[in-house]
């Protein structure tokens, strides 16, 4: 298991396939070429051979991030647990963007808004309680649960999309950074080569 912000985590229980059997139909097929122009094809033209090698991930994010993977509608998303409500997300530094980057706030606006971020969390708990107290329904009351919370998932999904989901989110937010940024490490240990290749030709510009 790799953790990920201050309480998330990405684990790799199952995975199916492998680099190398691909690798091998392509040997096969191509036996003229180099090692790394197998590799390069891989990459590139047959890459739908990447479609075999399967991740099944176990997630734990806020439910802002786990929104991101259900709407990126690749692979197959299924809760395992939850909202946890013991267990809340706080950055521990807060950007600005300029449509190019995410840059850190000073000190003074961190501290600032790390302190009406936890009064939020704390007052949307309180909430959520007095109105199951109150006799509401648990679905209804959910609607004041802060995005923030996290909640576990299996994620399951081939290698192929797997990089796409990569190459799509990475940007998206410094949280969907440190999830991206870990599927890659998984990435080098089952796809070594492929990953490799990725960041020498296709994501010299992804600080991953």
């Amino acid at each position: 298991m790799k953790r990920v912000l201050n309480s998330g985590s990405i684990s790799l229980p199952y995975i199916t396939g492998s680099e190398k059997d691909q690798l091998a139909i392509l040997i096969e097929g191509y036996p003229e070429l180099k090692q790394q122009e197998i590799v390069d094809l891989l990459a590139t033209e047959h890459n739908w051979l990447l479609s075999s090698p399967l991740f099944t991930f176990e997630i734990k994010a806020p439910l802002f991030v786990f929104n991101v993977f259900q709407d990126a509608n690749l692979g197959a998303l299924q809760r395992v647990e939850g909202t946890n409500k013991e267990v809340i997300y706080v950055p521990s530094q807060f950007y600005t963007y300029d449509g190019l980057k995410y840059n850190i706030m000073d000190a003074k606006a961190c501290n600032d808004y790390n302190t009406k971020l936890n009064n939020f969390y704390h007052w949307s708990l309180q909430f959520y309680n007095k109105l199951l107290e109150s006799g509401l329904c648990e679905s209804q009351a959910k609607m004041v649960l802060p995005q923030g919370m996290f909640t576990t998932f299996s994620w399951e999904v081939n290698a192929k999309d797997l990089i796409s989901f990569i190459e799509q989110n990475h940007s998206q937010s410094p949280e969907l950074s440190g999830y991206c940024t870990t599927l890659v490490l998984y990435m080098e240990d089952h796809l070594p080569q492929v990953t490799r290749w990725l960041k020498a030709n296709k994501w010299k510009d992804l600080l991953i």
